[in-house]
């Protein structure tokens, strides 16, 4: 109804008095009269109450006895009863601390609903609606996880399945307006994208990349900074989305940024978690946000060494959104050219191990070719160039990742001393959990079926 207030619950312990308690709940309601207290969720402690239902009695609004240290589910359905915009905090210590407060924060902030405490608010995300297609997001849990990857081959999958679906993309490099790139009438030469550095534009950028491996319409934007939910501080991912809405695509994938969040309201969520992220990334801080609005979380870099991490990660993952799809990859490049017999110096932004572990011997077993050595900064611009000036004399070709300074600094460095270049476009095999291919037809049939849902309801 206009003019009605929004809804708020309290969360409540017992560790205080029930006067106190009283008293907290008069003091909402003279203080914080934007709002309506419709009802409690008891959190837990019994030092200064006698029993729960004691409280139950007392207080003159529902009270929820929580199950569950900290009762997640209880906290979360009661906001989803009474139709709650709010949650306020009037626990403390020793009944919630900081971590579990992390954990109520991201359940909340999951379903929509601001949790706010006496010195701090965290807000959920305000997903605009702008797409006018079928649309999903990719989100990653760190930089450097395979989240480019994952998002170009949903699109080669959507292609795959008769889609035009079109990335969106804002990065911390992206272009002053949103700038769309149409890969299928684009070539991938060093030519090209040398000359796309020369008229100042990022040629390694990520939309660049997704447009001409993918042969997509990608979409380049541009984004500053990233809040602790992940919003970016400053954004044009909106701008693009309605950019991308005049384009002839049929499905929009808007793809985050490191570990931002784009403020972009799409059918479905996809999340990047790399075998080698912090446990704790992920369990706790505003990991658990992330995996809870997920649909499909994709664990890369599941290697066999790296067996261990990957179970303990889809262990924590379980419990905190049972209902996701959960595919474990790793990743191997597909050479977008002849590099057989020949020998090859690499330019990648994978990890060491990695790199000598699995995707060296995969390229030389692959394709028949030598690498006689590797450089793991791309992202390191004077690192990379040391590393070219040992390696590219006694190559023949460089095999490179379209990433960073692959193009100024990498390709540029090559042309110079006449050697060739090829790119690669690394691709997830599956190692575990749900096959990737079936996974992200089921993720793209979900977001399809949100979509037709919505307009049909008007």
């Amino acid at each position: 109804m206009s003019g009605e207030k929004p809804k708020a619950i309290a969360l409540i312990d017992g560790e205080h008095y029930i006067p106190v308690l009283k008293g907290a709940i008069e003091y909402v309601r003279k203080h914080y009269k934007e709002f309506e207290l419709v009802a409690a969720v008891f959190l837990g402690g019994t030092e200064k109450i006698g029993t729960p239902e004691d409280v139950k009695k007392a207080l003159d609004i529902p009270v929820v006895i929580g199950k569950g240290d900290p009762p997640i589910d209880d906290i979360v359905e009661t906001a989803k009863k009474y139709g709650a915009s709010i949650a306020i905090d009037m626990s403390d210590e020793p009944v919630v601390d900081y971590e579990k407060r992390f954990l109520i924060a991201s359940a909340l902030m999951a379903i929509d609903v601001k949790y706010l405490g006496a010195d701090f608010e965290f807000r959920p995300i305000e997903f605009h609606k702008v797409a006018k297609y079928p649309s999903l997001k990719c989100i990653g849990l760190g930089k450097r996880v395979g989240k480019t990857a994952i998002s170009m081959y949903t699109a080669y999958i959507l292609k795959n399945m008769g889609r035009k679906p079109c990335v969106i993309k804002a990065a911390r490099g992206g272009p002053e307006k949103p700038t769309a790139l149409f890969g299928d009438k684009l070539e991938l030469t060093p030519e090209f994208l040398l000359g796309e550095v020369e008229k100042g534009r990022h040629a390694a950028s990520d939309y660049y990349e997704e447009a001409l491996m993918a042969k997509i319409v990608a979409v380049g934007a541009r984004r500053c900074g990233g809040g602790m939910v992940g919003k970016p501080f400053y954004s044009t991912e909106v701008e693009a989305v309605e950019y991308a809405n005049t384009l002839p695509i049929d499905f929009i994938i808007v793809e985050g940024s490191g570990t931002t969040v784009p403020a972009v309201y799409t059918d479905a969520t996809e999340l990047v978690v790399s075998a080698l992220t912090p446990p704790e990334h992920v369990s706790s801080f505003f990991g658990p946000y992330r995996v809870k609005i997920s649909d499909l979380i994709v664990i890369t870099m599941a290697e066999e060494y790296n067996k261990p991490k990957v179970e303990k990660l889809e262990k924590l993952i379980k419990e905190l959104n049972p209902n996701a799809m959960i595919s474990e990859v790793v990743l191997r490049p597909k050479v977008l050219g002849d590099i057989r017999g020949k020998k090859i110096a690499y330019a990648s932004v994978a990890p060491p191990e990695a790199l000598e572990k699995a995707i060296i011997p995969y390229i030389e077993e692959k394709y028949g070719a030598k690498v006689v050595g590797y450089t793991r900064w791309l992202s390191n611009r004077p690192k990379l160039r040391e590393d070219l000036e040992k390696l590219l004399p006694k190559a023949d070709v460089l095999v490179t990742e379209l990433k960073a300074a692959a193009v100024d600094v990498a390709t540029r460095m090559a042309v110079n001393m006449g050697k060739e270049v090829v790119y690669v476009w690394n691709i997830p095999v599956t190692t575990g959990g749900m096959n990737i291919d079936e996974a992200i037809k089921k993720l793209v049939e979900l977001a399809i079926k949100r979509f037709e849902e919505a307009q049909n309801k008007g």
